[in-house]
């Protein structure tokens, strides 16, 4: 029998696996995916904290401010390229190069240097695709009014077929490439070709590059006399696909195992506890029993909740889920009640009754984009929440 299983393989259901990991638990983790975070960009957004503490059934007020500062800061002690705390924000490029607020971050991509620098040197790869350099070069102006931004575009020889051929260079493509060891050397080229410009006066923002969870390269970056910030990418992303790769491989060395592309096709209940989950992976069903069962599967964008015309239903436990009255918004980008369906739990994360407020399963754990009250668009507190259930979850296995 397993100490946990944990039914989502997402940012929220591998923090908790890590935590109950690392705890000496024995773990299993069930996904049918590799789950969104492949196409995050790797920022792991808190929201504006201390307000939503105190904003009435959000996932952060049943948790307390112990338990949201103690998983940020646990992720930052399993990360230490990420930089920031839970109650500051940060900023970072969009792919547009517009600043945004954001929570946690991995270091290159903090934008506090452009706010001092009077001259922004924007590196422009030739044919890079989701990329658009003047529009960047505008909103840096309007951002930073204080500084001169001159484009650097340039080409580089390890792509001079994809050039012949007309293929776009993808974000993954350049950041792939900029972590190989030839693609190490260019760069110490492609640094060296800006020495006309006295980089050492100004900031470089470099597109393209993503130096998370790379030594080689944020060794290079640390021995140059200017600052370089990178910027988010439009999805897939390396800082996301990266991130993942992290936390997968972190929840394999504390002795974790790793189900991915296993659905659950059925779960066996005693009364209010859950006894088993069969699994169907590669077409023969597994059944797997444990003491806790943990349900991170995303929620309405991920699956985890099905809608029909008729009604909503989780679908792995048949839990009922809060629905709220009126469930769209007609202005397209404005707040849309759906995105507060979930799972009601009691301060333990266990699923309840909407109405009575009974415990309806007493070994089962609800994280992340599950629970309900709260919006990740509008409160862009998604990487809080996942971080913050995520830990408390792994906590209780």
């Amino acid at each position: 029998m397993w100490d946990g299983i944990i039914i989502g393989g997402g940012l929220a259901g591998l923090l908790a696996g890590i935590r109950a990991a690392e705890r000496g638990k024995k773990v299993l983790i069930v996904s049918e995916g590799v789950g969104s975070l492949t196409y995050s960009s790797g920022v792991i957004d808190l929201g504006d904290a201390e307000r939503l503490m105190n904003q009435k059934s959000h996932p952060y007020a049943l948790l307390g401010e112990r338990v949201v500062r103690s998983a940020a800061e646990y992720f930052q002690t399993l990360f230490p390229d990420y930089w920031g705390n839970w109650r500051e924000p940060q900023f970072v490029l969009t792919p547009l190069g517009s600043p945004r607020k954001a929570g946690l971050i991995p270091r290159g991509l903090n934008t506090q240097a452009l706010s001092e620098t009077h001259k922004i040197i924007l590196m422009a790869l030739e044919g890079m695709k989701d990329f658009f350099p003047e529009v960047a070069k505008s909103n840096l102006l309007k951002a930073y009014p204080q500084a001169e931004v001159v484009l650097h575009p340039f080409r580089v020889e390890a792509f001079e077929a994809w050039y012949t051929l007309g293929k776009p260079i993808t974000g993954m493509d350049c950041g792939k490439y900029w972590r190989t060891a030839s693609g190490i050397e260019t760069l110490k080229g492609v640094w060296k070709s800006l020495d006309s410009f006295e980089p050492d006066k100004a900031v470089v923002i470099f597109p393209g590059l993503t130096s998370v969870f790379s030594q080689p390269l944020r060794e290079v970056q640390s021995n140059l006399p200017f600052s370089v910030i990178e910027m988010t990418a439009f999805p897939p992303s390396d800082g996301g696909y990266y991130l993942y790769r992290g936390l997968v491989q972190k929840f394999k060395a504390l002795g974790g195992e790793l189900l991915v592309g296993s659905g659950v096709k059925k779960v066996e209940l005693k009364g209010k506890q859950c006894h088993k989950i069969i699994v169907n992976s590669k077409g023969k069903d597994s059944e797997f029993s444990a003491r806790v069962f943990v349900l991170a599967t995303g929620g309405i964008f991920g699956g985890g909740i099905e809608v029909t015309l008729e009604a909503a239903k989780e679908m792995v436990f048949g839990l009922p889920p809060f629905v709220p009255s009126g469930w769209t918004n007609s202005e397209f980008l404005g707040e849309q009640p759906y995105a507060r369906m979930g799972v009601e739990t009691d301060n333990q994360l266990r699923p309840i009754d909407s109405a009575s407020k009974e415990v309806l399963l007493e070994n089962v754990r609800i994280i992340g984009r599950m629970l309900a009250h709260w919006d990740p668009w509008v409160e862009r507190c998604g990487g809080g929440v996942s971080l913050a259930s995520g830990w408390f979850a792994g906590e209780q296995v």
